[in-house]
């Protein structure tokens, strides 16, 4: 950030303290409005720092660990273990565990017990379709 975006940014939040503590509304909406071009800055360059494209699929559906996961198991024609996602991934497992249950929760990945109790796991069938084409 330059020095006038700071400085912009600290009134801005000086502003909307002083507006929020002292019940001040349009003294709050100024501080808003001062911060707002720093912040509204801050945040693209934090999206270019991450490299998203709009033009990939993963990074305007899933966060970029939930993607690494989804494509592993869309690499894998076979359901995978929590060990082998998070070896393919580079993930610890106790992230790809919980990486995993926000996807089963969605729908987007499915579990299933082999003959040895072992838990697998897969992509859902018609995104698989979807994410193939």
């Amino acid at each position: 950030m330059k020095l006038l975006d700071y400085i912009s940014y600290f009134f801005g939040v000086l502003f909307m303290a002083g507006g929020a503590l002292g019940n001040n509304l349009p003294m709050f909406l100024l501080g808003i409005i001062v911060s707002l071009s720093s912040l509204l800055e801050r945040g693209l360059r934090k999206d270019e720092k991450r490299g998203a494209s709009p033009d990939d699929i993963f990074s305007l559906i899933f966060e970029e660990r939930e993607g690494r996961v989804v494509k592993a198991l869309i690499k894998s024609n076979t359901p995978l273990r929590l060990s082998e996602i998070a070896a393919a991934t580079g993930l610890s497992k106790v992230a790809v565990y919980r990486l995993l249950r926000k996807l089963i929760s969605r729908g987007t990945v499915l579990a299933l017990k082999d003959s040895g109790g072992v838990k697998r796991y897969y992509i859902n069938p018609k995104l698989r379709e979807l994410f193939e084409a």
